[in-house]
């Protein structure tokens, strides 16, 4: 845990059989007394942790990490021989933090998506398949670009987006002031759903960002190509064709259901 507090929390709630703050960890150093080991931190902080991890540990270690480049990069440099390491992103969690938001069935029907370093033992993979299939995802292997590149997409990008929105509606000044007025909030479900992300988990998405910046900025930009041809068809120069836009929604309904495969992704968080 990062802190005493944490701890605290945690040991109240039963988490674990045995809970330690990162500075207790780290100061026992008994690394031959773990099987595996996950680690659950923000992507800086893992790479800072494969640096210290021993280079004769024979157990299989994985991470939750959002981006892959620098986790990838700091395993190849840290260990010269075959890998006892694959790293995780398992595609679930929900924009609330806390061990007090513990759900058992997380990953249940979820994907896990691995990504390999050059060089892993092959025994380690299968072990860690079985792991995350034990507790109910599937898998499958992506490489760290790729895995990277995807994840701005379906991930990284909508954070921002979703953030931005936020900020964006409450400093308007109409907004504002009837927010104010009303007994209860004005949005609709819309606004909600596009917003429910917004904000979440600072420190971690802050080393997401920074992670994984160039690919972010590469989506960000072909965002922002699409929005300048939807802001030129709404130009009031322009004649507005109601056909259009029924096609346009209808595209993007038939795109969402591609993606999500046709599942309903809102209840499974």
């Amino acid at each position: 845990m990062s802190s005493s507090k944490s701890k605290a929390k945690g040991e109240t709630l039963k988490s674990a059989d045995a809970i330690f703050t990162s500075e207790e960890f780290h100061s026992s150093k008994n690394w031959k007394d773990y099987d595996f080991i996950i680690f659950g931190v923000p992507v800086d902080l893992t790479a800072g942790l494969i640096s210290e991890l021993p280079t004769d540990f024979s157990g299989m270690i994985t991470d939750l990490g959002s981006t892959k480049k620098d986790i990838i990069h700091a395993v190849e440099t840290r260990f010269p021989g075959g890998y006892n390491y694959v790293s995780s992103h398992p595609m679930c969690g929900s924009e609330e933090s806390g061990l007090e938001f513990a759900n058992a069935s997380l990953y249940e029907g979820r994907l896990c998506i691995l990504t390999s370093p050059k060089n892993v033992k092959p025994e380690i993979k299968n072990r860690l398949e079985n792991f995350w299939r034990f507790v109910g995802a599937e898998t499958i292997e992506i490489s760290a670009e790729e895995h990277d590149s995807i994840l701005s997409y379906l991930s990284h990008s909508p954070h921002i987006l979703s953030s931005i929105m936020a900020d964006w509606a409450a400093n308007q000044k109409t907004v504002k002031r009837y927010t104010d007025l009303s007994p209860i909030p004005l949005n609709g479900g819309g606004f909600r759903d596009m917003t429910r992300i917004a904000g979440s988990n600072p420190k971690m998405w802050a080393a997401i960002f920074g992670s994984n910046r160039n690919e972010i900025y590469k989506s960000l930009l072909d965002y922002r190509d699409r929005l300048d041809i939807i802001l030129e068809k709404l130009n009031p120069k322009n004649v507005i064709d109601p056909k259009e836009w029924e096609r346009f929604m209808e595209t993007s309904r038939r795109s969402r259901d591609y993606i999500l495969k046709s599942q309903d992704d809102s209840k499974k968080r």
